[in-house]
């Protein structure tokens, strides 16, 4: 309970269950995704983080701008939040911890000064301030970082609903036939050979999903250094649903087979998903009531406007330039926001878990931009 109603070992264990699940149950497709739509998932996966980003950057201009309560933090952090990114929000409070609030402090105007002291303690005049010193820095850079978590809390639960309700609206508002959908899209894929096609489904092996969640998420915790630009990281779920495509697009190694019953691995998702949509709600449902008191029902409504926009953006991208099925779409709309909850919707509204196809293809691009721009967002307003 002291963890926020349920512990984060639920909403661990039941994501990565959805995730290896129906990564072995699709991934013996995800060759021929490429090969038939390759810079496509690039292109979706790299613009809803920029397009959110600059959503967010126009909403700092404008509606924030005179707002005391809401600095570059609060909207740094709303901006990982509605992108349901973790490893944005790791590199927002890393940036934040590099940053030398020192200099930044005798680089600023007299506003800025006053603004960094109102985060430090609001009786402070910049008339009787003319250094900050060490604790006076450590306050501040404590303020920074609890202003990021607040933006990430609120923003968070509102990028789960927006993906979630857009996923599962766009197909009527646009009149989209899911049953065509899907016949383009298996049409699409019978025209690319697949090689590996012939290895045959055996049992539930446990012995191999445990292998593939141990390599996954080792890999996805390996860490890439880019310098100055902060560092890159699959993390846990990315590097799980990466190996289990992977491993399911390989189908056996040695003894090791990774091609399972559909039916059992579709039970395998749906509980799994099932319990991590539970956990979700649990875990941040009351950031959602407590969004509308003080800063943050500002914060949740550029939330909701900076994945909305990106989403619809991607949606526009994918269907009139792209020309992609919505099958195939979805599942890159998704991965575009990092959200498996979305996935979860998409492979819902379409009644199959070829989405997760998308998602996995478009995830690892949407990660790298949204460390980038994180960074460069701090470069720009710090």
């Amino acid at each position: 309970m002291k963890n926020g109603v349920i512990t984060q070992l639920f909403f661990t264990f039941f994501l990565f269950l959805f995730l290896v699940a129906i990564g072995l149950r699709v991934g013996k497709n995800i060759g021929m995704i490429f090969k038939k739509y390759g810079i496509k998932f690039v292109i979706i996966g790299a613009m809803i983080p920029c397009v959110s980003m600059l959503v967010m950057t126009v909403f700092m201009g404008t509606v924030l701008k005179n707002n005391q309560s809401i600095s570059s933090y609060e909207a740094i952090g709303t901006y990982a939040g509605a992108m349901t990114s973790t490893p944005a929000y790791g590199t927002a409070l890393d940036a934040a911890a590099g940053i030398d609030i020192a200099s930044l402090y005798q680089s600023t105007d007299i506003k800025g000064k006053q603004d960094m002291l109102n985060k430090i303690d609001s009786s402070l005049k910049v008339e009787e301030v003319e250094t900050l010193t060490d604790e006076q820095i450590a306050a501040y850079k404590t303020a920074s970082e609890s202003g990021i978590s607040l933006g990430y809390t609120v923003g968070f639960p509102f990028g789960v609903l927006v993906i979630v309700i857009l996923i599962s609206v766009l197909p009527k508002i646009f009149k989209i036939d899911i049953d065509k959908e899907m016949e383009q899209f298996e049409k699409e894929l019978s025209s690319v050979k697949n090689s590996n096609d012939k290895i045959p489904a055996g049992k539930l092996d446990f012995i191999s999903i445990g292998i593939t969640v141990m390599v996954g998420y080792a890999v996805g915790n390996i860490t890439i250094p880019l310098g100055s630009i902060g560092d890159f990281s699959l993390g846990g779920a990315g590097g799980i649903l990466l190996a289990a495509l992977i491993f399911s697009h390989i189908g056996k190694i040695g003894s090791l087979s990774f091609r399972m019953d559909d039916k059992s691995l579709g039970i395998m998702s749906n509980m799994g998903l099932t319990f991590f949509m539970a956990v979700v709600g649990l875990r941040y449902g009351y950031a959602v009531i407590n969004a509308f008191t003080g800063s943050g029902l500002i914060l949740a409504v550029c939330a909701i406007f900076v994945e909305a926009i990106a989403v619809m953006a991607a949606f526009f991208v994918g269907r009139n330039i792209f020309g992609l099925n919505w099958i195939i779409l979805s599942g890159a709309i998704c991965g575009g926001c990092t959200s498996a909850p979305g996935l979860g919707a998409a492979i819902s509204s379409v009644g199959s878990d070829e989405p997760s196809t998308g998602y996995g293809a478009a995830q690892p691009f949407a990660i790298l931009a949204n460390v980038l721009l994180t960074t460069i967002f701090f470069s720009i307003f710090l």
